[in-house]
């Protein structure tokens, strides 16, 4: 196998591994139930993207020109909510551990989480090396992965 065989076929198997876990669906394969609650809680978005992801549907989309991600049931009931926030609205308590945990690291993106009514933080860090870590709403560390 040659040099451009074999990164094809690593593309093609990342690929299959990345698609196995989600699946893009067409807006009309999504259930009545799930597109009205969407669209009673986000008249506004734009730019919608639909995907099958564990038996529930999640609509990526645009509000007022943030990022934003909602997942439902299959009957319209909200399992998680996530948007883009702007690194300053990350809670003082994160920002000062991240500074002290990583002080080569550069703050990506900071993305703000309700799963369950539950809040949590995800922070993108570009660094040495580059990570994701979660906080609570309190500021407590939860987890680290490598990006």
């Amino acid at each position: 196998m040659n040099y451009k065989s074999t990164i094809l076929a690593a593309f093609f198997l990342v690929g299959g591994v990345a698609s196995s876990n989600a699946q893009d669906i067409d807006k009309s394969k999504v259930p009545a139930a799930v597109k009205n609650a969407f669209m009673k809680a986000f008249p506004k978005a734009t730019d919608i993207d639909w995907e099958m992801k564990s038996g529930n549907y999640e609509a990526d989309f645009d509000l007022a020109k943030v990022d934003h991600k909602v997942t439902y049931t299959s009957v319209g009931k909200v399992v998680s909510q996530e948007k883009d926030i702007p690194h300053n609205q990350l809670p003082a308590s994160i920002a000062k551990s991240i500074k002290s945990k990583y002080p080569k690291g550069r703050i990506e993106d900071v993305d703000w989480i309700n799963t369950g009514g539950k809040i949590t933080y995800k922070v993108d860090i570009e660094g040495t090396p580059d990570v994701n870590v979660w906080y609570n709403a309190d500021g407590k560390f939860i987890k680290e992965l490598a990006d």
